[in-house]
């Protein structure tokens, strides 16, 4: 009994290693609601919606967890050297039948900051690493000023390129709801070729030459 005891804990260990060993903490800072900050190392959170996130003050250090309404950012040094910001914050859908009825979610999720500016442009991750920006994919939200939420905008694969069908005239849709009312001439200004050059980083640019001046 103690041997089959001890073979089933190995054969448990030899499948956990693998786990074990691809956890990863980047050097980071994490800042919180109150504004106080912390250097240190982040365990990337392994869905959007992970309720806590892993810290250490120190690589191989002790590992404390934050609750993500505890926080409000944090930004990685990932291993290309370069330096990703995320924030937390709620997600938002459009009705079903009516795409000017936004419906903000209650909880908040951990998104990478692709770009902030009078409207600004976040990513949530699913079945790959962030950090090191390889397999997987996930999906673009869109937010508008002095709101607290972010609307769905679409999916993307692993390189951040889109992957849905129809994916322009869908995007329209969107955005038309999203802000006729605001600025009517970004809808006008809308051109298929130059988001398919530039992809979603083009909705902040024309956004920015057009509206809110």
């Amino acid at each position: 009994m103690k041997f089959k005891s001890m073979k089933k804990n190995l054969l448990l260990l030899l499948i956990m290693l693998p786990l074990i060993a691809s956890a990863k903490f980047y050097k980071a800072k994490i800042i919180f609601n109150d504004g106080n900050s912390k250097n240190g190392f982040i365990e990337l959170p392994e869905y959007p919606d992970d309720s806590k996130i892993k810290f250490r003050s120190e690589e191989k250090g002790k590992t404390e967890k934050y609750d993500i309404n505890e926080v409000n950012s944090f930004e990685i040094t990932n291993d290309k050297n370069q330096i990703l910001n995320y924030i937390t914050l709620k997600l938002a859908e459009q009705g079903t039948f009516n795409l000017k009825k936004i419906k903000p979610g209650d909880k908040k999720v951990w998104a990478r900051i692709v770009k902030e500016g009078k409207i600004s442009i976040y990513a949530t991750y699913y079945a790959y690493n962030p950090g090191t920006k390889t397999g997987g994919g996930g999906t673009f939200y869109i937010k508008r000023e002095n709101e607290d939420f972010a609307l769905y905008l679409d999916d993307f694969n692993g390189d951040e390129l889109s992957i849905c069908m129809n994916c322009f005239s869908n995007l329209k849709k969107t955005l038309k709801a999203y802000f006729e009312e605001i600025c009517p001439v970004f809808l006008e200004k809308l051109n298929k070729e130059e988001y398919n050059k530039k992809g979603v980083i083009y909705f902040i640019e024309l956004y920015e030459q057009n509206c809110g001046k």
